[in-house]
């Protein structure tokens, strides 16, 4: 009977300290890099607003170019909702990502007319928007 509890209080003490050594991992992970995730060649969507600046610099990234609308959160803002208007102020595309899960989000754009468009993004605690041309 004590052997048994020793190889249990053994078992529980090493499955701590691996516990321990896993909760110690200070690396940051590479979706937190800031200032890298908008692809080369895009066009970078200048954000204005409090949910771009509020949280840190560089929360969020966006690019567009001929064929998609390309953005990357830095930060996880929770549930963020993100609409697509033209000039007129028709939506285009409109949709909700959960940042804490998806930090990436790009957006098929080939088949939209010529023009200029807006791109807004908004949670529970603030809003961002930038304007983009697409040919």
């Amino acid at each position: 009977m004590r052997r048994k509890l020793l190889i249990l209080i053994v078992l529980s003490s090493l499955s701590f300290l691996i516990w321990e050594a896993q909760a110690v991992n200070l690396e940051t992970p590479p979706n937190y890099i800031i200032g890298e995730y908008v692809p080369h060649g895009w066009e970078e969507i200048e954000l204005r607003g409090d949910l771009a600046t509020s949280v840190g610099p560089n929360a969020i990234e966006a690019g567009a170019n001929d064929d998609a609308i390309y953005i990357h959160f830095n930060q996880n803002l929770g549930n963020v909702s993100i609409k697509i208007c033209n000039t007129t102020g028709v939506f285009v595309y409109n949709t909700v990502v959960n940042t804490d899960v998806q930090h990436t989000i790009i957006i098929p754009f080939s088949n939209a007319a010529s023009g200029s468009y807006i791109v807004e993004l908004s949670n529970a605690t603030g809003y961002a928007e930038g304007d983009f041309e697409h040919d």
